[in-house]
Parts: C-alpha cells; structure tokens; sequence
C-alpha cells in the first residue's frame, strides 16, 4: 500500500479476498507506520483478522522485568485497551502490539479505525521501552 494514507481501498480489497488468496502477513503504512494484517481461518471454518504493530525492542538490561509488565498489562488490559502484547522474532526481543476479530465483522473503516488505535498505543510503549534507563517502569491504568 502506498503512504498515502488513504487505506479504505487497499483494506476492502484486503477484505474482499479469500482467506486462502491473502499473504501469510500484508503490510499497510498509515501515519508512517507499517502495520500488518493477517487472515485465518479456525478448524471450525471461522475466518479471523489479526491485526499487528511492532511495538520496540525489550532492553536486555530490563528483559524479566519487561516480561513481567507484559504479562501484567495482557492479563489486566491496562495499557493495552484489549489488545494483546506479545513477544516475536527469533531471541523474542520485539514486543508486538495486536488485535484479532471476525472477518465477518470487519470492515474497512473499522479496520482501519483499529489499526491506528494500535499504532497509537505502540508507539506509547516504544517510547516506555526506550526510556527504561532509570529503571522506572510505566504505571499501568
């Protein structure tokens, strides 16, 4: 997709496809950010999307004490608004920020509504992960 931030169209073509026709990840840009979207579908036949927003790198300096507040934030929602935190990447250092729904209730304008939510809430925690130097952890609310 190109950045013109203008996605509706590359979503409701996304949308449109059939589960077994989308690349196992599709990278869109909007405000400068790639996010990715993905579909599958369960044993039970259910189309889902996941949607996707690198979130920075867990410091090696913080790692148990980073892995913890994911946990914390994941199990509590707090800072995630019902998103869900993850780790990815061959060491598990990159936290992602992601969110999953029925394909069937998606559409472009909600997809895209999501996606910027989660790129706002991921560049909260990039900007908490890279100012772990005082070894001060964000409170979450």
């Amino acid at each position: 997709m190109d950045r013109n931030e203008h996605p509706t169209e590359a979503l409701a073509h996304f949308l449109a496809a059939e589960t077994a026709e989308v690349p196992s990840l599709q990278e869109f840009v909007l405000e400068g950010c790639a996010t990715g979207l993905t579909r599958l579908r369960t044993a039970e036949g259910e189309d889902w999307i996941i949607a996707c927003v690198d979130a920075g790198t867990v410091p090696a300096t913080h790692t148990a004490a980073i892995h913890r507040l994911l946990l914390q934030a994941n199990n509590l929602w707090a800072g995630t608004r019902g998103n869900t935190l993850g780790l990815y990447g061959d060491n598990d250092d990159t936290v992602v920020l992601s969110r999953s729904l029925r394909a069937a209730e998606a559409t472009p304008p909600a997809l895209e509504k999501i996606l910027r939510h989660l790129i706002d809430d991921a560049r909260q925690w990039r900007t908490w992960l890279v100012h772990l130097a005082d070894d001060t952890l964000p409170t979450l609310d």
